[in-house]
């Protein structure tokens, strides 16, 4: 097979760059090299585009994080610095350690969680509710550590991992409805049809308009080009604007640190609420792992490599932003931009972990890059997670079952965790109708699973 012209491009740069005598290239060569960027089918400036867009991509969690804890008495300005501190440093690890180009943050559906369920609703402290999270993320090691892990990984069907990577998509196109306002839900719930017509709404077809014409016609950094275009409308027409006052770093950043109780724990309905954060944090994270490497070359051997580091650095983040004083961190959904935008390995991932430690000097201009300028992107991205007609075609009436039914899921429920409910279900009983031997750990999935629905309803 033929190397296209860019592939060859690369491979010059890299054989340029090994026999020079300068120190700078040297450098960048043992860079590449460590990162198999060229091997990946990707550049230097591929990567370090990737990283901005999948920051401008997320950006929105150091407005929206503090905004939500700050409900369950928490100090804004204390989980801001949680969050800027944790995501960095654990999306840093990420990158320099897994080599993937994942991004962590505080979950968007966990931090609800924690200030309208566990503190509004059960009334338990914010400080009681850090150390349920901090035991979700002991939870989370143990299991990451163990072999237990990669049985559970090993266990879900080939065809379902297709499925995983269609839900994912899925639910990355419901958040840019959701926030463009073309859906509406009730928390989790779909309760309708929102407004074709609005603002919010033109904002979407904007950036998906400029990003699918930009990807068209081959223009890099399509995806980061359309974000800031959208961004610059949504500044001109007021769209998108979030009166809530953002958190200001100020001498309060430090309350949040050491301040979660363990303790508070043991207390039989804390147990359920730990159970709960971790099956959400550690299916998620699976589910979007696998699902946004799918027919990538982040696993061009089927299986994504260093898993056992990414999910190990998922669990550690956890642990850590309880101790700093935020909730828990999780794989974010939006490193689809980065990858959709041509990232494939961890350098992704430095870039945009770099911009979240600086977020401490670029707070106060977050605002100009509200989450509706990304809506358009994030379409666009879940198109490419479509699986291919050819790759459909092998697929047995079951799988085609089990593809369908994951997607309502999730458009119903919101929710990753559910749609892997339900096919690792199905999966299960056709085996015990078949006379096929069940897999433990698929049983142990589905149990676990059914569990943590369960006690959130």
């Amino acid at each position: 097979m033929g190397l296209s012209m860019d592939e060859k491009e690369r491979l010059v740069i890299a054989a340029d760059a090994l026999t020079s005598t300068s120190p700078s290239m040297r450098l960048t060569a043992k860079v590449l090299n460590y990162f198999d960027v060229a091997g990946k089918g990707s550049s230097l400036q591929t990567e370090v585009m990737a990283g901005v867009s999948t920051f401008l991509a997320l950006s929105y969690i150091f407005v929206v994080n503090p905004a939500i804890l700050a409900q369950a008495g928490m100090n804004k300005s204390a989980v801001l610095f949680a969050t800027i501190i944790t995501s960095g440093l654990a999306t840093l690890a990420m990158g320099l350690w897994a080599r993937l180009p994942f991004v962590l943050a505080p979950g968007m559906e966990m931090n609800a969680y924690v200030a309208f369920f566990v503190v509004g609703a059960l009334g338990f402290t914010w400080q009681q509710a850090l150390g349920a999270v901090f035991w979700s993320g002991i939870l989370f090691i143990l299991l990451t550590v163990t072999k237990v892990r990669e049985k559970i990984i090993d266990a879900i069907p080939e065809r379902m991992k297709s499925g995983l990577s269609l839900s994912v998509g899925v639910f990355l196109a419901l958040v840019a409805f959701k926030v463009a306002g073309l859906l509406r839900y009730d928390g989790v719930k779909l309760v309708g049809l929102g407004d074709f017509a609005s603002t919010r709404a033109l904002a979407l077809y904007v950036s998906l308009t400029v990003v699918l014409l930009l990807d068209r016609f081959r223009v890099r950094g399509a995806v980061i080009i359309s974000i800031l275009c959208t961004a610059g409308l949504c500044h001109a027409l007021a769209i998108g604007n979030d009166p809530v006052r953002a958190a200001e770093i100020s001498s309060a950043m430090f309350a949040g640190i050491g301040k979660l109780d363990l303790a508070a724990s043991l207390q039989p309905k804390m147990l359920s609420v730990i159970l709960v954060l971790f099956l959400i944090d550690f299916y998620g994270s699976v589910a979007k792992l696998i699902g946004l490497s799918m027919n990538t070359t982040i696993a061009s051997t089927g299986k994504l490599p260093r898993l056992r580091q990414a999910l190990l650095i998922d669990g550690l983040a956890t642990t850590t932003g309880a101790a700093l004083g935020t909730s828990s961190l999780t794989v974010y959904v939006e490193s689809a931009v980065g990858i959709g935008a041509g990232g494939r390995t961890g350098l992704t991932a430095i870039v945009c972990g770099a911009l979240m430690l600086l977020c401490f000097g670029l707070a106060p201009i977050l605002h100009y890059v509200p989450v509706v300028a990304t809506t358009g992107v994030l379409v666009f991205v879940a198109i490419k997670l479509v699986p291919a007609r050819k790759e459909i075609a092998f697929f047995g009436r079951l799988d085609l079952v089990v593809l369908a039914l994951m997607q309502l899921v999730v458009l119903f429920s919101f929710a990753l965790d559910r749609a892997m409910l339900v096919a690792f279900s199905i999966y299960l009983l056709s085996d015990l109708k078949s006379g096929r031997r069940v897999q433990p750990a698929l049983l142990f999935s589905s149990i676990l699973l059914l569990i943590g629905v369960a006690l959130q309803m």
